[in-house]
């Protein structure tokens, strides 16, 4: 199991009293909430800032004796995109807002929405879909609190994924020779191509540079980390909203809660996932129109060259099942619930990939 390091250790001393695991005194709450990415420039974070902690805040003062205060710490001010998980277990943050993709061995079986490329691009469905598919299989919820010494809250999305570049391209055998980057298992969505490992903190100067050639991104990271001024070619692929992010809170903060608070926070957590799906489906919207507007060539592949594609990874889920499986947890079964759970609201693949 990896450590992280403590990045915010002389911080968190300076900090003193505010910063105990969590004050449960009769009239004052204090928590620290946390992230690897910045405020606003992906859609969990924009929720987490502008309605989870805010809405945490209100109804817990509106509706119990206690006052709450959240301390912010994103940006890898206690922990980077890849120690999130981590910090949350040990306590240095009270709330964690975990990227998961940057978990591909710690939170494996979480990832399942990345293992069927080409999903549902409607980030209501997949987060509702995902959602039934953690209640049918608790051992997705169980392992924070098994091995991480956290309790689940909430898991919510990703925006719909195309591909940007720094070169045009029409066919996916295009990408053979080039560097495309990404987070953790959707390397593997790229074929021809060289996958890369990277972050969006990372994306501009690792393409301004020719470490990489491109990186699979939503249409509105484009232009918000600003990659529309290395990169001015834009794919519209719907490989899937992705609800791939978790809200969790420490087993020992959440012990020390009132009971009161307790149900305060499932019940923000829950709206949480609604209010950053629909943050997700609006920068779907909106992301594709602003990179154009700022000079980004836009393209969508055609309904055959989506189920090409789809049909060129069709070994991969079942791949990714049996790894899962490996680890001691239902991958088998969990994918195939997900598929079901998308079925049951409507959405039918563009291959129909089979899990054994």
């Amino acid at each position: 199991m990896k450590h992280i390091k403590k990045t915010g250790l002389h911080f968190l001393v300076s900090i003193g009293v505010l910063s105990a695991a969590a004050s449960a005194h009769a009239d004052q709450i204090n928590l620290r909430a946390g992230s690897g990415h910045p405020v606003g420039l992906l859609s969990y974070m924009e929720t987490a800032h502008n309605f989870f902690v805010p809405e945490l805040k209100k109804r817990i003062e509106a509706d119990t004796d206690h006052n709450v205060r959240v301390m912010e710490l994103h940006a890898g001010q206690i922990a980077k995109v890849t120690e999130v998980l981590e910090a949350t277990r040990d306590g240095l943050l009270d709330i964690g807002f975990i990227s998961m993709i940057f978990e591909p061995s710690e939170l494996l079986a979480q990832n399942f929405p990345l293992f069927l490329p080409f999903g549902t691009p409607d980030a209501k469905m997949a987060s509702e879909a995902v959602r039934a598919t953690y209640e049918a299989h608790p051992e997705l919820t169980e392992t924070f609190e098994k091995k991480y010494n956290q309790k689940l809250l909430a898991v919510s999305c990703l925006s719909n994924y195309g591909l940007g570049t720094t070169f045009p391209w029409e066919d996916f055998s295009d990408l053979q020779g080039h560097k495309i980057a990404g987070a953790g298992v959707n390397l593997d969505w790229i074929k021809g191509a060289t996958p890369v490992a990277s972050n969006l903190n990372e994306a501009y100067q690792s393409m301004q540079t020719g470490v990489y050639q491109g990186y699979l991104s939503t249409s509105t990271w484009w232009t918000t980390f600003k990659l529309n001024e290395v990169a001015k070619h834009y794919s519209k692929i719907d490989f899937g909203a992705m609800p791939v992010n978790s809200v969790t809170v420490n087993l020992k903060t959440w012990n020390k809660l009132p009971a009161d608070v307790q149900q305060i926070l499932k019940e923000v957590a829950r709206d949480y996932e609604d209010a950053t799906a629909e943050v997700c489906a609006a920068n779907d919207r909106n992301g594709l129109q602003k990179a154009k507007e700022l000079g980004v060539s836009v393209k969508e592949i055609s309904p055959e060259a989506r189920k090409a594609w789809a049909e060129a990874l069709k070994d991969f889920p079942n791949r990714m099942a049996r790894k899962v499986n490996e680890q001691g947890m239902p991958g088998t079964a969990i994918m195939k619930t997900y598929i079901s759970e998308l079925a049951k609201r409507g959405y039918e693949f563009p291959y129909a990939y089979e899990i054994d």
